[in-house]
C-alpha cells in the first residue's frame, strides 16, 4: 500500500490534502505538533508539508518567530522523517509583484532585497527543499476557500465581519479541496514536474462581485481600506491540470455555505 504522510494535517489546507490522500487509498499519517514527537522518524512514499505560516503579519511584527513558523520547521521536516518524493507548498507571496502574472512567471526575477519578509522566509524554505530533498515538488499557491475557511476577504463577507481590503481588491481562489487533487495528480505522475510550479485558479474576482453574488452588502467603511491585487500566473500548471476558475470556484463555494452544507467556524 502507498504510504503518504501530511505534516500540518488538522489545518486548513492540511486536512483537505489528508481527506484526499485518504480517499486515494494512502496509509495516512497526519502529523501536527500534538503527536509531531511521536511521528518523527516515519517514512513515506510520499510526505506533503501543509504547515507552512500563513500569518504574513508575523513576519512583519516578529520575523525571528516567523523564520521558526517558515523557514525552521521546513528544516525539522526535511530531516525528521523519510520519504521517496516531498512536497512543499509554499505561496506566490515570493513574488514581489504577485499582482501581475506577466511579472510573476516562475522563471521571473526573484531578487530576496525586492521580498516582503513573508515571502522571503518562504524562499528560504525552498531553498532548503531544493537542496535536501532530491525528489521533491514546490507549489506556489495564491488564495483558498473551503471547509474549515477562518480567514480572508470571503470569510468576511459571509460572516458579516468587517473587511480589511478595499472592495474592489482582485484575488484567485481555488478550492482546498480542488488543491488537494492537484497535489496528488502532479505528485504521483512518474516525472515529477519541474519545480517551481505556480498553483491557483483562473482569473479573480473582486471582492465588490463576491458580495454580489452571496447577496451581502459591503461594509460601508470598507472603502477606506487599502486596494490590492493578487494573480498568480498559472499558465504552466495549466498544461498539467484541468484548472478551475475563480468565479465558478466561489459560487459553488458560497452556495455550500448557504445551503448548510458546509459551515463556517
Amino acid at each position: 500500500m502507498k504510504t503518504c504522510l501530511v505534516v500540518g494535517a488538522q489545518g486548513f489546507i492540511g486536512s483537505a490534502i489528508a481527506a484526499e490522500a485518504a480517499a486515494r487509498g494512502y496509509a495516512l499519517t497526519a502529523v501536527d505538533l500534538d503527536n509531531y514527537t511521536e511521528c518523527r522518524g516515519t517514512e513515506a512514499d510520499l510526505l506533503i508539508n501543509a504547515a507552512g505560516n500563513s500569518r504574513k503579519f508575523i513576519d512583519d511584527q516578529d520575523p525571528v518567530r516567523g523564520f521558526e513558523l517558515s523557514v525552521t520547521s521546513v528544516m525539522n521536516a526535511l530531516r525528521d522523517f523519510r520519504y521517496g518524493v516531498y512536497v512543499q507548498l509554499s505561496s506566490g507571496a515570493i513574488y514581489p509583484r504577485e499582482d501581475d502574472p506577466r511579472l510573476n512567471r516562475e522563471d521571473a526575477p526573484l531578487p530576496p532585497a525586492d521580498m516582503s519578509r513573508y515571502g522571503f522566509h518562504k524562499w528560504l524554505a525552498e531553498q532548503l527543499v531544493r537542496h535536501y530533498a532530491p525528489r521533491h515538488l514546490i507549489l506556489r499557491m495564491g488564495g483558498f476557500v473551503g471547509p474549515h475557511l477562518r480567514k480572508n476577504a470571503v470569510y468576511d463577507l459571509l460572516a458579516g465581519r468587517p473587511l480589511f481590503v478595499h472592495p474592489d481588491s482582485e484575488f484567485q481562489y481555488m478550492d482546498t479541496r480542488d488543491l488537494a487533487r492537484a497535489v496528488f495528480d502532479l505528485a504521483e505522475r512518474p516525472d515529477v514536474p519541474p519545480s517551481p510550479l505556480n498553483v491557483s485558479a483562473r482569473g479573480v474576482a473582486s471582492v465588490r462581485q463576491i458580495a454580489e453574488w452571496a447577496g451581502v452588502s459591503v461594509p460601508p467603511d470598507a472603502d477606506r481600506q487599502p486596494r490590492t491585487r493578487a494573480e498568480l500566473n498559472v499558465e504552466r500548471a495549466g498544461k498539467l491540470l484541468s484548472l478551475p476558475d475563480t468565479a465558478t470556484t466561489l459560487r459553488t463555494f458560497i452556495r455550500e455555505v448557504q445551503s448548510g452544507a458546509l459551515t463556517l467556524p
